[in-house]
C-alpha cells in the first residue's frame, strides 16, 4: 500500500507493523505543524523546537504499538511536544536561576563581565568532571536525565530498566556528586546544591 494515499487507520496500522515509510509520512506531515505549535506556545527557538519535536517523534516511534486510534496518535504528538516545551522552559529558568546565584556571589554582571563568565564556564567544567567520575550506568543515567531532560520514564525504557531502578541511581548520583564537589570545593557544592 502507498503510504502517501492511505487513510488515518491504515497508517496506523502500518506504524504498529515497525513500516518506517508510515512513519517517515507522520514526519514530513506532523513534523512542521508541531514546530510551529511549538513556537507558539512556548516561544521558544525554532532550533529548540526541532530538538523537542525530534524527541517526540523518538518517542512515538518506541510506543507505536500502544495506540488504539490514530486519534491519540495525534493526542500523543501535540501533548508530549507541550510538555517538550515546558520541559526546555524549565530548564532555561533553572539555568538562569544558576547564573543569577553565581552573579550574586560574584558580583554584578557588568563588572567583570568577561571574568565572572569564565569562572562560570570553569565551574561548570569542575561539574561535568564529578559526573565523568560516576559507575558507568550511573552516569549515563544520569547525563540522560540532567542534560537531555529525559523524564524517569524515558531513561526506563531506554536503558530497558526498571522506573526505581532509575530513580534509586539518579538519587545515588546526587549523593556521589555532592561528595566529591565537598571534597574539591565548598562552592560548587553550593552551586550544584541550586
Amino acid at each position: 500500500m502507498k503510504v502517501d494515499s492511505c487513510n488515518d487507520d491504515d497508517c496506523l496500522r502500518l506504524l504498529e507493523q515497525g513500516d518506517d515509510s508510515a512513519f517517515h509520512y507522520l514526519i514530513r506531515i506532523y513534523f512542521p505543524v508541531l514546530v510551529r505549535y511549538a513556537l507558539r506556545v512556548a516561544r521558544i527557538s525554532s532550533a529548540e523546537a526541532e530538538d523537542v519535536i525530534e524527541e517526540v517523534f523518538i518517542k512515538l516511534w518506541e510506543r507505536r504499538t500502544q495506540f488504539a486510534s490514530f486519534g491519540e496518535v495525534k493526542g500523543f504528538l501535540y501533548t508530549s511536544a507541550r510538555n517538550g516545551c515546558l520541559n526546555v522552559l524549565r530548564s532555561r529558568q533553572r539555568e538562569e536561576t544558576r547564573a543569577g546565584s553565581f552573579m550574586q556571589l560574584y558580583g554584578d554582571e557588568s563588572a567583570n563581565s568577561d571574568e565572572a563568565e569564565i569562572i562560570y564556564s570553569e565551574l561548570l567544567v569542575e561539574v561535568r568532571k564529578s559526573v565523568d567520575t560516576l559507575p558507568i550506568k550511573m552516569r549515563e543515567i544520569f547525563i540522560l536525565s540532567h542534560y537531555k531532560k529525559m523524564s524517569n520514564e524515558a531513561i526506563a525504557a531506554h536503558l530497558n530498566l526498571s522506573h526505581q531502578t532509575v530513580r534509586n541511581q539518579k538519587s545515588k548520583a546526587l549523593i556521589l556528586l555532592r561528595q566529591w564537589l565537598k571534597r574539591k570545593n565548598s562552592f560548587l557544592l553550593i552551586f550544584f546544591s541550586i
